[in-house]
């Protein structure tokens, strides 16, 4: 949730005018915050789950990975919620993901998955409950979970207690696993694009990921995955290159004035037509392919190439 103040905590207080009440909200959490930095820095996570320690651990972050908030309806939403912090009530507009449920579901076939967000409880449980309706994740962790550094926030992984060739991050920050930076994945940003795929290309390497006796360094275990796999970028690329070679060799077919096939539209149908009902003839193929705009020919090519 980008500037978000119930999500993030402003670094800055400001003291020339009244604060807001969303101001005032980020002093009690601030209060809170320092009240419990002892208790946080001897903090020590167990996940408890069935298939413990016999699976490797992913961690999902929430904001701007799997989800968008915002406090206004801005470039459409899916779904609002009415959240309730310290007493005050917030209208919190949240865009999914694309392919967000189908991604956790497979996601945890393979891996304990973990969602640590530096986000509220208050906001992401009820925002999880609906993205997650078959609790896939079993284990969620909150602000409260992270390690205050200078600037902002992080994840330190040491804290679940596993051995961290098994665990692995994705988070669109890499803030938040700035203490294990080689078991980071940092995922696009998401906002609001519906024709996102990132989740879909993401998923087969995740599982690949997931039989290698170390998922360290994550990065470059994802480059040698797209060196040595074809997947849904190459072929979308090579589809472009293709359609463009063939493009090519018809701008080149024209610039030496070679004759080449010409396929009818509906166009030269309709001509044909009008001039045999006003007594004229016809014009040859050719002559009608000289006259044909670069846009008409461009049609022609991708429909006989269909």
């Amino acid at each position: 949730m980008n500037n978000n103040d119930i999500i993030y905590q402003q670094q800055q207080e400001q003291k020339e005018k009244k604060p807001s009440l969303i101001e005032q909200l980020c002093s009690c959490i601030y209060f809170f915050r320092k009240k419990n930095v002892k208790i946080n820095e001897r903090y020590q996570l167990g996940i408890d789950t069935p298939k413990s320690h016999t699976r490797k651990v992913c961690v999902l972050d929430l904001d701007e990975t799997l989800v968008h908030s915002q406090f206004k309806a801005e470039n459409g939403y899916d779904f609002l919620l009415d959240v309730f912090v310290q007493s005050q009530l917030f209208k919190v507009f949240v865009t999914v993901r694309p392919g967000v449920e189908a991604f956790m579901e497979s996601l945890s076939e393979y891996f304990d998955v973990v969602l640590w967000t530096a986000s509220l409880k208050e906001y992401a449980d009820p925002v999880m409950d609906i993205i997650d309706p078959q609790k896939r994740i079993q284990t969620r962790l909150y602000r409260e979970s992270c390690t205050p550094i200078k600037g902002g926030l992080t994840k330190n992984l040491n804290k679940l207690g596993r051995s961290l060739k098994d665990v692995l991050i994705i988070d669109n920050s890499q803030m938040s696993f700035l203490f294990q930076p080689e078991n980071g994945f940092l995922i696009k940003e998401f906002i609001s694009d519906k024709e996102d795929k990132e989740l879909d290309l993401l998923l087969p390497f995740l599982i690949w990921l997931s039989q290698q006796s170390d998922v360290r360094p994550v990065s470059k275990l994802y480059q040698q995955y797209l060196t040595n796999n074809l997947n849904p970028r190459k072929s979308s690329k090579k589809s472009i290159l293709s359609q463009s070679m063939v493009l090519n060799q018809d701008n080149l077919l024209k610039q030496l004035q070679i004759p080449r096939m010409h396929t009818m539209n509906h166009r030269d149908f309709e001509d044909i037509e009008l001039r045999q009902e006003a007594g004229l003839n016809s014009p040859h193929v050719e002559l009608k392919m000289q006259d044909q705009t670069d846009d008409e020919s461009k049609e022609t090519i991708e429909i006989g190439s269909n």
